[in-house]
């Protein structure tokens, strides 16, 4: 049984077998310090909460800005030009234009100019700035005058999308007997950066060459292509023509117009020999085709989303002090030789 003490100042103490008296103690201080434990809850999960709903403002802010796209960014035309330089033994000169973007996501700005400024370069680059040993190799022995002239046109600009067309002609060693006229074509997202292809966005199969060679032969005035010209320019397309590939690089391309229709096509660059031409020749093919008469070519793609919601937005600044090439230029005597 319990004992009870009276204590000199008549409080009365109870006492406990097995030191029970110990375990209560401890228990009513550790109970002294559940509303600090739990006022550290409360502080922790408060913190937790406001940073939760500054995420939450935040991420919409920034999706309702994504979604909204851009206004009121610019694009410059500029131009690289080069006359005459010293780098190598024959002469050059460089006409090539091409777009700088102004006001979109730095890190996506940084990545679309690149990609515009390297899509002008192509041919430059392959002949001349960056050859491979087989085009040095053939630059020894057949280069005179190695020129470029690239014309850039931004086709089509909205909240979303930035399309472009670059025209080229270019001599592979003489500007009278080695001129080739080619063509690309970018269309890029300003919210990720991405650039799209024509696969990307279409199905290329026979019906749809088909549909583009009808526009294709409308457009110059020549008859339909039979079957087997079908299957060749399909081939063209999808980059399967084995004999084809030895000898040029097959560049399927499209652009968008201020209209919202489609250029399709594909461009033909010749590999070393093949640059020989003995007169000018323009080795691209395209065709315009509207938003309609490909919808059934329609692939699942982001692209679509962006243009099916795109309105006019941005400006596009023109080139300034932009120079005529030499050789290549709209007034330039190859146009009038006598061949």
């Amino acid at each position: 049984m319990d004992e009870r003490e009276r204590t000199s100042n008549n409080e009365i103490k109870t006492t406990f077998p097995d030191g029970q008296e110990n375990l209560d103690s401890q228990g009513i201080q550790e109970g002294k310090e559940i509303p600090k434990r739990r006022s550290k809850e409360i502080w922790f999960l408060t913190t937790i909460f406001v940073l939760l709903f500054c995420v939450g403002i935040f991420s919409t802010v920034f999706y309702l800005s994504y979604i909204k796209g851009y206004d009121n960014y610019s694009v410059q035309m500029e131009q690289y030009f080069v006359e005459y330089s010293e780098q190598y033994d024959y002469w050059d000169v460089i006409t090539v234009e091409y777009p700088r973007l102004e006001g979109v996501k730095d890190t996506v700005q940084e990545v679309l100019n690149n990609l515009m400024y390297d899509t002008a370069m192509d041919r430059v680059n392959y002949w001349h700035l960056e050859p491979s040993d087989e085009v040095k190799d053939f630059q020894k022995e057949y280069f005179s005058v190695f020129c470029s002239d690239v014309n850039c046109d931004v086709t089509y600009h909205s909240q979303y999308l930035l399309s472009m067309d670059y025209q080229e002609y270019y001599s592979a060693g003489h500007p009278l007997w080695m001129t080739n006229g080619t063509e690309r074509a970018l269309t890029v997202d300003l919210l990720t950066g991405e650039s799209y292809e024509l696969r990307d966005i279409l199905n290329i199969n026979k019906e749809f060459i088909t549909l583009w060679d009808h526009a294709y032969s409308d457009e110059i005035g020549e008859d339909y292509g039979d079957n087997d010209e079908i299957e060749l320019i399909l081939s063209w397309f999808l980059q399967e023509d084995e004999d084809i590939n030895e000898n040029y690089v097959c560049h399927p391309f499209f652009y968008v117009t201020d209209k919202r229709n489609f250029v399709a096509g594909v461009s033909l660059d010749p590999i070393l020999e093949c640059a020989y031409t003995y007169k000018p020749v323009n080795r691209s093919f395209c065709a315009e085709l509207t938003a309609e008469e490909i919808e059934p070519f329609r692939k699942e793609s982001n692209f679509w989303k962006r243009y099916d919601k795109s309105e006019a937005a941005g400006e596009v600044l023109p080139c300034e002090d932009k120079k005529e090439n030499l050789w290549l230029g709209e007034n330039a005597s190859v146009w009038e030789h006598e061949y």
